[in-house]
């Protein structure tokens, strides 16, 4: 089973940001850390034109976080985000998370 590429770009301070980061490394899954704050994070913001923090990247494809968290308490969507970040059961997802 080939692994994905994932790049999260983390802003401080950013509660989104702290819970998605929180759920790979409590998963176990490896991923990229590049500060949206830092010039190469607003550089990849803009070209994939990332709206919304954490910027996530899962093999060159941009996903927005907030359909990754349920509101209003910004939990991780366990079942979205299984479907994103594991190669197996990604088979079929677009990059609106469907």
């Amino acid at each position: 089973m080939e692994k994905h590429h994932i790049v999260i770009l983390p802003a401080q301070r950013c509660r989104r940001s702290q819970r998605i980061l929180k759920y790979l490394q409590d998963h176990g899954i490896f991923f990229q850390r590049i500060d949206l704050e830092s010039s190469v994070g607003q550089e990849i913001a803009e070209k994939y034109e990332m709206r919304a923090s954490p910027g996530i990247l899962v093999d060159g494809v941009s996903y927005n976080p907030l359909d990754m968290l349920l509101k209003p308490d910004c939990r991780v969507d366990e079942g979205v985000v299984r479907t994103l970040f594991t190669p197996s059961e990604r088979a079929n997802v677009d990059e609106n998370g469907r």
